[in-house]
């Protein structure tokens, strides 16, 4: 009878982890969205981030007085129109380097962020109507400021898909159509995630678990040494971005370890493709979940 009710309650806990999970991914996506909009005069973008009903409005301080001023409101309307002035003024940039988006909390219908942009700091607060979360009300200050910017690097680790094992002498073998049809599916499970970067062993079985992934977010497959795993020099060149590593059922999980800094998780068993590692960095802490995706 005890283990019954613990089945029970590790599925649960694994639905609301995933739907946990869901609901972080499409509220990021919805704050990249809103800094997009701002940033290339998007008017397509900022229509699936914010409600007709926004509420926006903010303080820009005062170089002089060094005080903060009450600047403006923007309704929904007033917002749209700021985004196509921008574009036909020529004011629109590509810029990555200051963007940066945070979660604060989410609730059964409610969520609050914080965005960092080229203009200041918003806080914002969100709701989910017909599964879609977007954005209610902002409040924000500016200038940008350097010291307000906190960089959020976030890795998703996954094992290769299924591979041939009819010859146990093929040190290199390929997927089949089990694993191909796994490699496609993580697609979709990660679809509402915009990976930077996609890192993957030199091997058939992992380039080709970590090619339909790439070829989504239209990036390039990386590679990575997995005897050096968790180099100061990947760390370096992965911070601040959202990165996909595709390894094997012992570098996956000792890579996962490399990040967090500490053993927290054991080597895959041969039989399980499924799991998904998220560890998340900034500059003050390191934290991580595993799901399992079948």
């Amino acid at each position: 009878m005890k283990s019954f009710i613990l089945s029970i309650i590790l599925a649960l806990s694994f639905t609301i982890s995933a739907q946990d999970n869901s609901d972080k991914a499409q509220i990021e996506t919805t704050l990249n969205n809103y800094i997009d909009a701002f940033y290339k005069g998007d008017t397509t973008k900022l229509k699936v981030a914010i409600k007709p009903r926004l509420n926006k409005f903010g303080y820009w301080k005062n170089e002089e007085s060094g005080d903060y001023e009450y600047y403006a409101h923007m309704n929904y309307q007033q917002a749209m129109n700021f985004v196509i002035k921008m574009k036909e003024e020529g004011k629109s940039r590509d810029e990555n380097e200051i963007r940066n988006v945070e979660i604060l909390d989410i609730g059964n219908h409610i969520a609050s962020a914080k965005v960092t942009a080229a203009w200041g700091i918003d806080y914002i607060l969100l709701s989910k109507d017909e599964g879609k979360w977007m954005i209610e009300q902002v409040i924000w200050e500016g200038p940008y400021q350097k010291e307000n910017t906190q960089q959020i690097t976030t890795y998703y680790l996954i094992r290769h898909a299924e591979k041939d094992q009819s010859d146990k002498t093929n040190r290199n073998p390929h997927l089949i159509e089990a694993g191909i049809k796994r490699a496609n599916n993580w697609v979709k499970v990660l679809k509402d995630i915009k990976f930077d970067m996609v890192y993957s062993t030199d091997y058939n079985r992992t380039k080709e678990t970590a090619a339909p992934t790439a070829k989504a977010n239209e990036v390039e497959v990386s590679f990575y040494n997995p005897r050096d795993l968790a180099s100061s020099a990947f760390m370096e060149a992965t911070k601040g971005k959202t990165v996909l590593i595709v390894g094997h059922s012992n570098t996956t999980p000792m890579f996962t370890n490399g990040l967090l800094g500490e053993k927290k998780y054991d080597m895959i068993t041969e039989d399980n493709n499924a799991n998904l590692y998220i560890v998340t960095i900034n500059k003050d802490s390191k934290s991580s979940t595993i799901l399992v995706v079948e």
